[in-house]
């Protein structure tokens, strides 16, 4: 979702610097923060337990905020021709889901925002309880869908989820533009049809 489908989803400047922190991403921060963010992606702790880590690992208090601090600064924009390439994609017949590591807050307001609509089905991290690039994740999707590796394209972002989801034995792309996204699928031939 996040660098594929929109834009405008890094929150950690902002929001690092409404703490009065000088590091700009949380890969920056506390080895234990970064971990306990990644553990609420996977919805094994929830937000409260999160600020509770940063407090410990920093000193620092909270600003007083109503509702989601992790989502105070999210407002993410749908990218148009990607999401013209997903549509094109659903004509021709194609299931189009979306495996997303995502954070509780961010994925309301995508559900809020009707952001999802695009897809036949959405797989959240945080009610998986896995999150890319565990191989795991890719299987379950693959799982779910009834769907073998070799029938699907997966494209990310990431180069460290592509080649996670490679390893699975999906078609797998490092995503730059939907240009390059539309090369990629016509190089396919998925369910027998060329893409």
């Amino acid at each position: 979702m996040g660098g594929v489908v929109i834009r405008n989803h890094n929150v950690a400047p902002q929001l690092l610097d409404y703490l009065g922190r000088r590091e700009e991403r949380f890969t920056d921060c506390d080895p234990g923060i970064l971990d306990a963010l990644r553990r609420h992606g996977r919805g094994e702790v929830d937000e409260d337990a999160f600020w509770e880590v940063y407090k410990k690992a920093t000193g620092d208090p909270l600003p007083p905020v109503q509702g989601s601090l992790l989502g105070r600064f999210f407002s993410p924009v749908l990218d148009g021709p990607t999401i013209a390439v997903l549509e094109e994609l659903k004509r021709k017949g194609m299931r189009v889901v979306c495996g997303t590591n995502v954070i509780d807050a961010h994925y309301h307001i995508h559900q809020k925002n009707g952001d999802y609509g695009i897809f036949d089905k959405v797989y959240p991290s945080h009610l998986m309880k896995i999150s890319k690039p565990d191989q795991d994740f890719y299987r379950y999707i693959l799982d779910a869908e009834d769907v073998l590796p070799g029938e699907a394209f997966f494209t990310d972002d990431s180069e460290q989820n592509v080649q996670a989801a490679c390893q699975v034995g999906l078609n797998s792309f490092l995503y730059s533009d939907s240009h390059e996204l539309r090369r990629q699928l016509a190089s396919l031939e998925l369910g027998g049809r060329k893409q």
